[in-house]
């Protein structure tokens, strides 16, 4: 069973005591508080969201995940029947199911996950939304392991140089410039992306020009938050389904660099959440 599984149970476990408490000891509303006073209650800050896709891969040793699906020419990761998702190497998934949600729906992807620890490949959770015909994406996390000094990135690309030119800078000549930040600097020693598992969040409005991303450990520490320079164009507008994407891919040859000794990334549970306007 997955973590995410067992907080589930866990929570659901501590919500039933709790309600059948409510049903037993209930009393009249604002019983004890003095005549004309008020009590000020604002919402819990989980309220409001809804939970439409969940995956905490604990299926059997060996098997791939069903609800998503092999990009062309890629290999498919297995789950290790231990609640973990192993996203070897040139491993590439897409969700079967695609989005199209209505203006100003808040949406919050989130995946628990550790990056491989080797200098020939690079792993990502991302987000897919095409516009029109052009590829655009959120890389909620990317990593390209210790023994690279880019390490950890995140950001967003609206294009790729092949589509519109054929030197290093199509993109950035044609307007169209990824924008990308660095991360691997803000988690401890022993505790980076590649040492150990932590949550990363990437939080947007559907319609809207800017994107959230954020990390945390299992006890709500915080490696970094920080936002996209506002782009309409890096945000998902409503207008074609986006998905989420699982990938592992090599770098180029001359840009390997030896070592390691893990090349998959290692995937607990990956989540989206939506609050409708």
């Amino acid at each position: 069973m997955s973590s995410l599984s067992r907080a589930v149970a866990l929570v659901a476990s501590a919500v039933l005591t709790v309600v059948l408490g409510a049903v037993v000891h209930a009393a009249p509303a604002g019983a004890t508080i003095p005549r004309g006073d008020t009590v000020d209650s604002d919402p819990d800050a989980s309220w409001g969201w809804e939970r439409v896709f969940v995956d905490g891969f604990d299926g059997a040793a060996g098997t791939g995940p069903d609800q998503w699906h092999a990009m062309p020419s890629s290999n498919w990761p297995a789950q290790n029947g231990q609640g973990l998702l192993e996203v070897g190497q040139l491993a590439q998934i897409r969700t079967n199911q695609g989005w199209v949600l209505p203006f100003g729906t808040q949406v919050r992807v989130t995946a628990r996950l550790m990056m491989p620890n080797t200098g020939s490949n690079y792993a990502a959770f991302w987000v897919q939304h095409p516009n029109g015909t052009d590829p655009r994406e959120l890389d909620v996390i990317e990593s390209y392991g210790p023994l690279k000094t880019t390490g950890a990135q995140l950001g967003s690309h609206i294009c790729y140089d092949e589509m519109v030119g054929i030197d290093s800078t199509a993109c950035e000549v044609s307007g169209f410039p990824a924008e990308l930040w660095s991360v691997g600097q803000h988690f401890p020693p022993g505790a980076k992306p590649w040492d150990t598992f932590w949550q990363y969040h990437a939080t947007f409005t559907v319609g809207g020009d800017s994107v959230q991303f954020s990390a945390n450990d299992d006890f709500g520490n915080q490696a970094y938050a920080m936002n996209l320079n506002p782009d309409l164009r890096r945000v998902p507008a409503g207008t074609v389904p986006f998905h989420l994407r699982l990938s592992n891919k090599d770098v180029q040859v001359e840009h390997a660099v030896p070592g390691g000794d893990r090349m998959s990334m290692l995937v607990d549970w990956v989540a989206m959440d939506v609050k409708y306007p």
